[in-house]
């Protein structure tokens, strides 16, 4: 795997990016969502985005910081149609239950029959167990996503009162991700995953606010912890030997210490997504002597992107979106599974970079940072989306509903 942003690019790949991105346009003008009401709705994460596109100015690559810039930004077209569907929250749990039915078991033969698909090797030699995807964490970063959504799925089909004979294929989904965890032994991906189930399932006590803001704070905390292990060694090493990691972090620390305040201009960063392709990046991985992809940790590559100010903005994003999650948290089942996937997030990027990258859980995490209350039109006549009202209206709807199961779809 080629390190950094000096990657070969497909020509399919970038076709494909970019008939996703036009098709998107295209269905969202049709529908005639107001991208007035969305950017108003959702203002600290149009400023997020707008300062990396202003980083674009003092790239090093201003080309390829651009580039992926405009694929990153183009998931939102995707998310839009999702939110633009008449049963939005239907749409979105077929959609993910789907990819799961075709990409569970696909990688489970992958790994048993097709080992070179299936399989890869880290630096050191040493076999590691990919599936569908390119590495390991990859893999279990895919799971992780998916598996809360299936997860969503059942706790919403069991109040719609389907029995367990029913939900058969969900539960299966369920146990093949926990098994392609094991396999990949992407042991950050499994707590995640169960940090999430625990999230979305709380009842009584555990699903209050107060619990809520402990768990937002908590997770918070634990980024500046992390990235500064070896200050807490004593606080944290139990924990860390506990999961089957040692206080290295499996080497991330390592790539760590070579991040300073000289690395980069600490207040503006490399620009968008340029530090690893670009003379910095080479740097750290000739005094490694090693290939080095990324930071192995959202906020500092965060930080390689855009300094303090992205740091600065990206919190206020999380934190302005959970606030207002946790004041509804009680309102549906969905808002406690979107606090949940915020929550994973926070703690999933202390070592892996997801953030503002094209990932399946950075998508997730869109899904649940966005709100669409955007006026859409139909084919046969105009409605409206307002995740405020009318998906209480559409959660009424569920008990009398559920996402199609797999032997469905040509029913």
């Amino acid at each position: 795997m080629i390190a950094g942003n000096n990657a070969e690019r497909s020509p399919y790949d970038q076709l494909f990016y970019l008939f996703v991105i036009g098709a998107g346009v295209v269905v969202t003008c049709s529908r005639r969502i107001n991208w007035k009401r969305v950017f108003a709705a959702n203002p600290a994460l149009v400023t997020f985005y707008a300062y990396f596109a202003v980083s674009i100015l003092w790239s090093g690559d201003p080309s390829g910081s651009m580039k992926r810039l405009f694929k990153d930004f183009g998931q939102l077209f995707v998310i839009a149609i999702l939110w633009s569907e008449k049963q939005p929250l239907e749409v979105i749990r077929s959609l993910y239950i789907r990819c799961a039915s075709v990409l569970f078991p696909l990688s489970i033969v992958c790994d048993r029959y097709f080992p070179r698909i299936g399989k890869a090797y880290t630096l050191e030699g040493e076999p590691m167990f990919t599936g569908v995807t390119m590495q390991k964490n990859t893999l279990g970063e895919m799971v992780m996503s998916l598996g809360l959504i299936i997860i969503w799925d059942l706790i919403e089909s069991h109040k719609a009162g389907l029995t367990l004979r029913k939900l058969w294929d969900r539960y299966l989904l369920l146990m093949m991700g926990l098994f392609l965890l094991r396999d990949s032994q992407s042991k950050t991906a499994l707590l995640c995953l169960l940090l999430g189930a625990v999230l979305t399932l709380r009842r009584g006590r555990l699903a209050s606010r107060w619990v809520s803001n402990a768990a937002l704070v908590t997770a918070l905390i634990l980024p500046y912890i992390v990235i500064f292990a070896q200050q807490y060694r004593s606080l944290i090493a139990p924990v860390v030997e506990a999961v089957g990691r040692n206080m290295t972090f499996t080497g991330r620390t390592d790539i760590w210490q070579h991040i300073t305040t000289h690395t980069v201009n600490p207040l503006i960063g490399a620009g968008y997504w340029n530090f690893w392709g670009g003379p910095g990046g080479r740097a750290i991985m000739v005094a490694m002597n090693t290939t080095v992809p990324n930071a192995h940790c959202g906020y500092l590559d965060m930080y390689l992107d855009g300094g303090f100010i992205s740091l600065m903005l990206l919190g206020i994003l999380l934190i302005t979106v959970s606030r207002n999650l946790i004041r509804k948290s009680t309102a549906s089942q969905f808002y406690s599974l979107r606090f949940a996937i915020l929550v994973v997030a926070i703690i999933y990027n202390m070592s892996e970079t997801t953030f503002a990258r094209l990932t399946t859980s950075w998508f997730t995490l869109l899904l649940a940072l966005t709100e669409f209350s955007s006026a859409t039109a139909a084919a046969n006549g105009t409605f409206s989306i307002n995740t405020d009202q009318d998906l209480a209206g559409n959660l009424t709807s569920l008990p009398t509903t559920r996402a199609a199961s797999p032997g469905e779809w040509f029913s």
